[in-house]
This record gives C-alpha cells, structure tokens and sequence, in this order.
C-alpha cells in the first residue's frame, strides 16, 4: 500500500425521501478527493439523490431493495474493473455523516490505514467506545452479539458492523469472487472470505466518525416527536425493531457459519 494514496470510494443507499439530499451538496468536495466514486442505490431512492451524486462525478447503478448484499459486491466490482488498487467502502449516510464530523479523521485514513494495517487486504472500520455508545440500545445489544462471534474465531476484539471497510486489491477479487450473501450479513461474509483465505491479511482499527448517524437526517422527525430521547425511543425500542436487528445478526452470523464450513 502507498502511505497517503486515496482509495476509489463505494457506498450504497437508500433514500426515499430525499434526506440526504443537502448532505451530498455539503461534502461534493470531500467525494472529489476520491481516486472515483461508485454508488448502488435502491430503486426506491429519490431520483435527485442520483443526480446530485453523478454531478460529483459518481457512477451510480440501480438495484431493488432487500437485497443490500448484492449493491454493496456490485460497488466493490465495479471498483475492481476500473482496476483500483483500493476501495473504501462506507454506507453512504454513514460517510456524510463522518465527512461532516470528523473531517480529519477521514481525509487521514489511507495514511492511518497504511501505519496501522500495511499488511492488511481487508480493514474493518470499527467504532472507538465513544462512538459505538451513541447507538441505541438495540443496535449495541445486536451489533455487539455479531461482532462477538467473529471475535471467537479470529482471536482479537472487532467491531465489524459499522457499515465500514477498507479492501485491497486482493480483498476485492476474493470477495467479488465468493460473496453471496444478499443481507447486510456481508458485515461479517466479507471479513470471514479474507480470513479463511489468510488470517494474516485481516485488520481492524477504531474511528470516532462510525458514530450514530440517522439522528443527524431526522431533524424534522426529532423536532415533531418532542426530542431526541423521544424519538429513539419511539423508533428504535419496539418489537419490530428488535426483531430486525435481532434477525440481521442472526444473518450475518449464519454468512459466517457459511465461510467457515468451506474451510
């Protein structure tokens, strides 16, 4: 890896209603930086988040929703035919969020990256302690359990349900190879293909800008449920949502099982 070379950037996303949109306009600067930029987004998504994204110069390909899985390997294959020699790849509403942030922090990542990781085909972006506790309760509790069983098998503390990677060339053709998972279990497939391949190529590290993001799209939610408090507790401690994220966990632990009985 050279120290300070930008990788391409790749994100998917699904936006209805268009929240996004002044986001994109605020950081068009930021995406720039990039080596190119590829978006998935989901068929449902508001027309003009495409456009502003193509106006930053993005290549930006449709996919039906539900299957998260397949938009974010498309992201990375479209990166790998254009031959770059890395990726970073980032939920989209996640990279706004951190580009407006934590600024520094991710303009700093490929040199952190290469310090850090130089050996590494695959980095999972974790979160520090601060910014995993921004969460709410059910995303701690389910995202901690996921993490919990990669840990068990690769012997070191991770945090691998961010929406948050880093892949080297080879990390890429492995995954664009033998990634089939078609939920955002890929939180774990992709960590577990590089693993099985080379335990040696797997990095971790913690950053400050992965903290809770949707908080920062919702103003008009928050103001007209009464508040922050009030609206997580509203959105996020319900039945339904503990059974959404309950069940992804249990996704993304089965795409592990899956890597794993091929070795």
């Amino acid at each position: 890896m050279v120290a300070g070379a930008q990788p391409a950037f790749a994100a998917t996303v699904h936006d209805p209603a268009g929240v996004l949109l002044p986001a994109i306009a605020e950081r068009a600067g930021e995406l720039a930086r990039y080596r190119a930029v590829y978006i998935c987004a989901t068929e449902q998504t508001d027309r003009r988040v495409a456009t502003a994204l193509e106006s930053c110069g993005a290549t930006v390909e449709w996919q039906p929703a539900g299957v998260p899985g397949h938009g974010r390997r498309r992201v990375v294959e479209l990166a790998l035919k254009d031959a770059h020699p890395s990726v970073l790849y980032v939920d989209l509403d996640r990279w706004l969020h951190w580009a407006a942030t934590f600024p520094d922090e991710l303009q700093g990542l490929p040199e952190r990256i290469a310090a850090d990781e130089p050996e590494a085909w695959y980095v999972c972006l974790g979160r520090t302690p601060r910014a995993f506790g921004t969460h709410p309760e059910v995303q701690r509790v389910a995202e901690r359990a996921t993490s919990r069983a990669l840990e068990i098998v690769i012997g070191r503390p991770v945090d691998a349900t961010a929406g948050g990677s880093w892949l080297s060339r080879e990390a890429a053709e492995l995954i664009v190879a033998c990634s089939t998972e078609r939920t955002m279990g890929t939180d774990l497939e992709w960590p577990a293909l590089v693993w099985r391949q080379d335990p040696d190529r797997l990095g971790v590290i913690e950053v400050e800008g992965l903290e809770f993001e949707t908080a920062a799209f919702a103003v008009e939610a928050i103001a007209a449920t009464g508040g922050l408090d009030a609206w997580i507790e509203q959105t996020y401690q319900t039945p339904g949502m503990w059974r959404q994220r309950l069940q992804l966990a249990a996704d993304s632990v089965a795409a592990l099982e899956r890597v794993l009985a091929v070795r």
